[in-house]
């Protein structure tokens, strides 16, 4: 467990192509269209399948600050997994592009390609970076295969996670690795401070339960490592870290990783929400807003000492078998 520190606020407030690569591309003008609701810019496709707004709140934020705390949780890496020599690369799920750009930057001798279902990434990108609108729950028809995929915050996005997991593997080179950095959504707490009272539980409760009825797992992420196996990866090493709400560890590392979990959350509370509890739950817009505001309230209590269970998992496609003369 985390030691907690002090109850009261210590003032952390402040935030500061892969050429011949293209898969389905037959789908991208349905792709790109969106959808207008309560306000909030989704993507249209299959009548607006994804659940968080694609506009510039989200984009700007939540995203955005998901990628800062990945980055502090990896001790200020990209890449956890043992890669080496990377021809290729895909990051499944890109989101605004700024880890995939971060990694191009890092990697010039690769070229890398970037997927995703809403067009919100920039157009000035480092010259071995590619972006392709796809949905990548469909079949895959790249045309060559990748040394390294990786995948963040992808939670929410799939219903079908052996199939993606199965995917990643048939797209990997012999060695190639698949990496994924992604968050549990239960909410857990190691001593009594979270109670079935407090508005953020009943949020994180309502979050699972609205994503259960839509059939996006938002626990998927435990379920990885068997998942891999199943698919033939060797090698699979998974790492939990804790994401605590807010800054109420005493150890330096976790306080300041709650900070910014804080601040995600209270941007993007709202957004998370907003279409599970409309479309699933059966909310009006101004219930959802309401109890986003109570979560927030709990979301900044100190004395609430909950945290979510961020991983941190890869594992290796097999080397291709010697062969051997008779």
């Amino acid at each position: 467990s985390i030691d907690t520190g002090s109850d009261f606020d210590d003032g952390d407030s402040a935030i500061e192509s892969l050429a011949g690569a293209s898969s389905t591309a037959s789908i991208r003008d349905e792709l790109i269209k969106e959808v207008r609701e309560h306000g909030r810019d989704f993507v249209g496709y299959m009548e607006a399948k994804y659940v968080l707004p694609m506009d510039e709140v989200l984009d700007i934020t939540t995203v955005d600050f998901q990628h800062h705390i990945v980055w502090l949780s990896l001790n200020q890496k990209l890449v956890h997994a043992p890669i080496k020599h990377v021809n290729r690369a895909l990051d499944a799920g890109c989101g605004t592009g700024i880890w995939t750009i971060d990694f191009a930057d890092e990697h010039p001798e690769t070229e890398v390609l970037g997927v995703d279902l809403a067009p919100v990434q920039p157009h000035n990108v480092p010259p071995n970076l590619t972006f392709e609108i796809d949905d990548l729950e469909q079949d895959w028809t790249f045309s060559r295969k990748f040394d390294y995929i990786h995948s963040q915050m992808m939670i929410g996005a799939y219903k079908n996670w052996q199939r993606f997991v199965d995917q990643c593997f048939e797209f990997l080179e012999p060695d190639g690795y698949l990496e994924m950095h992604d968050i549990d959504f239960v909410l857990r707490c190691d001593d009594d401070s979270l109670t079935p009272d407090h508005n953020l539980y009943k949020w994180d409760k309502h979050m699972q339960d609205g994503a259960k009825k839509a059939g996006f797992p938002l626990d998927a992420i435990s379920h990885i490592p068997d998942m891999m196996h199943r698919a033939g990866f060797v090698d699979i090493v998974a790492i939990p870290i804790k994401w605590p709400i807010n800054t109420w560890p005493k150890d330096k590392r976790f306080k300041e990783l709650g900070k910014w979990v804080s601040e995600n959350f209270n941007w993007g509370a709202e957004s998370m929400c907003l279409a599970l509890f409309t479309r699933a739950l059966g909310w009006s817009i101004d219930e959802v807003r309401v109890f986003a505001a109570a979560m927030r309230a709990d979301l900044r209590n100190r004395k609430i000492h909950a945290y979510w269970d961020f991983y941190v998992i890869y594992g290796r496609k097999p080397s291709a078998p010697s062969s051997s003369s008779e």
